[in-house]
Formats: C-alpha cells, sequence, structure tokens
C-alpha cells in the first residue's frame, strides 16, 4: 500500500494533470450547456407529469387533463393519447434483412446477424407482454435527451477519462527514464518488480478519475435537468428510438432497464473500458520505456484499429469487421446504443459487455506478459 501512495503521490503532483481534468469538468459544463434547446421541453413535461407516474393508462391521461390548460399541455395530452404498444405487432424482418443485406456476402457474419436477430425477436415479445412502449420516460422529448446524455456527455466523459488514464499510465512507467533513475532502480528483481506497483496504481487512479468526472459531470447535469419522476421509467418507450443508417428502430435492450438503471449501468460498463484503455497504455509503456515513443505506439494501435474496421467495412470484409467491432474503440464509439441491438455494430447480443469483458481479458494477460519480459530483459537508458 505504500508503494501505491508513493505512485499516486507522483500523479497528485502533477499541476498539468489538475489543469487538464478542470478544462475538462469546463468543457462539460459547457456542453451541459449546449443542451437547452432540449431543457426547456423536458423541464415543462415534468413539471406537467410530475407524480402521474410512467405509465400512460387512463389515470395517466385524466392527470394531464386536468393540468392547466395550455400549448404545451396540449400538445404532450395530443402525444400520450396516440400512444400505442408498438411491439404487439413490430417487423423485425425488415430490419433483419436491411442490415444482413450489408453482410451477405460473408455466410459466418450472416449467420450472426441472423441469430442475433431471432434472439432480438424473443426481446420484443417480453418487451410487448411487460408494456414497455407505454412508459412515459421524458415524453417527445426523450429520444433528444437521451442521445445528448449517452452520446455526447457520457462520450464525453468516457473519452477524457480514457485519455486521462493512459496518460497517467505512461507517466508512471515513463517516470524512472525520464528522471535518469531508472539504472538504479530496475537494477535488481525487487526494482524491476515496481512496475507491478505502478500498473495497478494508474488502473486504479484511471478508474478513480472516471468516476470522479462522472459523478461531478453528471450531478451538474441533474441540477439543471428535472428528472426527479423519470427514473423508474423504461428506456424502451416508444418514444425513445435509435437512428442509424437513416434507419429509425425502437430503443431495443436485451434486458428491462429503467432510467435509472440504465445510467447505472452505462457509468460502471464506462469504468471498466477506461480501466481497459489504462491497461493498454500499461503494454504500450512497459514494452516501450521511452514515454514519447510508447504513446505514439498507442495511439497507431488505437487508430489503427478502428481504420481497419472501417477498411474492412469498405472493401466488404464482412467477417473482418465484426472481429473488429469488438475492440474498444469500437465500444467506446457505440456508448449511445449499449445494451441495445446496435444494428451493423454488433454481431451477438450483448456485444458491448462481451467485448469490454474480452478486452479486459486480453489487456489483462497482456500487461502480465509485458511485464515479465521486462523483468527478464536487461537494464537500458
Amino acid at each position: 500500500m505504500r508503494l501505491l501512495r508513493y505512485e499516486w503521490g507522483k500523479l497528485a503532483r502533477l499541476p498539468a494533470f489538475w489543469g487538464v481534468l478542470a478544462l475538462c469538468l469546463a468543457f462539460n459544463c459547457l456542453l451541459i450547456g449546449s443542451g437547452d434547446r432540449w431543457r426547456w421541453e423536458w423541464n415543462e413535461a415534468a413539471a406537467l407529469t410530475g407524480g402521474l407516474g410512467q405509465r400512460v393508462d387512463t389515470d395517466f391521461l385524466d392527470g394531464l387533463r386536468q393540468q392547466p390548460q395550455s400549448e404545451h399541455r396540449d400538445y404532450l395530452l395530443s402525444a400520450a393519447e396516440g400512444m400505442t404498444d408498438i411491439y404487439v405487432d413490430y417487423d423485425l424482418k425488415s430490419l433483419s434483412g436491411f442490415y444482413n443485406g450489408y453482410v451477405k456476402s460473408s455466410p459466418t457474419a450472416a449467420a450472426l446477424m441472423e441469430r442475433k436477430y431471432d434472439r432480438l425477436a424473443e426481446r420484443i415479445a417480453h418487451l410487448s407482454e411487460t408494456g414497455a412502449a407505454m412508459d412515459w420516460y421524458g415524453g417527445p422529448a426523450s429520444h433528444n435527451v437521451h442521445q445528448f446524455l449517452y452520446g455526447a456527455l457520457m462520450r464525453a466523459i468516457l473519452t477524457e477519462g480514457a485519455v486521462l488514464g493512459m496518460l497517467s499510465m505512461l507517466f508512471l512507467l515513463g517516470y524512472e527514464n525520464q528522471q535518469r533513475t531508472a539504472a538504479g532502480v530496475y537494477a535488481s528483481r525487487t526494482g524491476r518488480k515496481l512496475c507491478h506497483w505502478k500498473v495497478l496504481a494508474g488502473g486504479i487512479w484511471a478508474l478513480a478519475i472516471y468516476l470522479l468526472l462522472a459523478a461531478v459531470t453528471l450531478v451538474m447535469f441533474l441540477v439543471f435537468w428535472d428528472w426527479s419522476d423519470i427514473w423508474s421509467g423504461s428506456v424502451s418507450s416508444q418514444f425513445n428510438y435509435v437512428i442509424d443508417m437513416f434507419v429509425r428502430r425502437p430503443f431495443f435492450t436485451w434486458a428491462d432497464f429503467t432510467a435509472g438503471s440504465y445510467l447505472v449501468s452505462v457509468v460502471g460498463l464506462g469504468g471498466l473500458l477506461t480501466v481497459v484503455f489504462a491497461l493498454l497504455a500499461a503494454v504500450c509503456g512497459t514494452l516501450v520505456q521511452n514515454i514519447y515513443l510508447s504513446a505514439l505506439a498507442l495511439t497507431l494501435l488505437l487508430c489503427g484499429g478502428a481504420a481497419a474496421q472501417a477498411l474492412c467495412a469498405q472493401v466488404g470484409l464482412w467477417m473482418g469487421y465484426a472481429l473488429l467491432t469488438f475492440q474498444p474503440v469500437s465500444v467506446w464509439l457505440y456508448v449511445n446504443g449499449w445494451f441495445t441491438e446496435l444494428g451493423l455494430n454488433a454481431f451477438v447480443p450483448w456485444q458491448e459487455t462481451v467485448g469490454t469483458g474480452l478486452s479486459l481479458t486480453i489487456c489483462g494477460l497482456g500487461t502480465a506478459l509485458a511485464l515479465r519480459r521486462f523483468g527478464r530483459k536487461d537494464v537500458s537508458t
């Protein structure tokens, strides 16, 4: 524990780190302010429907009708009265056929896609049985606000946490070389084991910084946005949907998520993904002791993976594309659709969870092997 505190102290005494963290929080404040065009509609709808519950039934409609007459109340009432269970007779075949049409040149990829939508048919039947489509969530503003919260704000938080986590890990692993103390510290077997503590300290630090960013940013968000009566609503409400490749589809989820449980799950999975990025940095920082070269190698690894995925899609190598959708960068990119079927960006149910778990395992093993190699190689300065 003493060594962990020593390594954390190096980061805590780094003024540049806290300056970047402050800039990240300032940027998040500006990002929250950029959503004002939806905030008034969301808050006014919350004020009108507060206390009515989330299930749009006779009591909900009667309660809404009793609200003072206004243009916005009439708009919400019209939307509520027009709600139907969209999952009862949802045409999944056309959606499945649309995405299968892209990957049909690869039999394996097409089989995976078809199997995913077979599983989704069971989920749609369940959503119909539970009446999830009849939950209000946030009403007509649900789509815009959901995409703003997860597609903009949570993506920013995850990006900031990952970048700060990777830079922190590289700083710790390159610290001895930067201070020209590597020859003395790593000359003994005990000194070599210091890198194990550096990796552990860097991983915990990355997770802590991400959670700090998430907590502060989301608290600021909730100060200005009224979610008090929203948490129990299903995110699979008919007002929530995804637009992908000009195709609009409902927000299908692989489990029953309320607005509250969905937010907690996204933040939790984001924490694991942040650790994955930190471990990737640990592999590069351990194998390449020069902090600048290791940062370059890490950048090439992340950008190269994203470029390879795009290239596979361009040339029609759909099985290669399918495999690359499991990489951390791809999982990060589609944070606004986590725990849904993700269209062409996923080939198995729960892909973001599976991808993060696989990446965590692979990066953990890679870090262990890199540390083992470092423990056996000659000291170089």
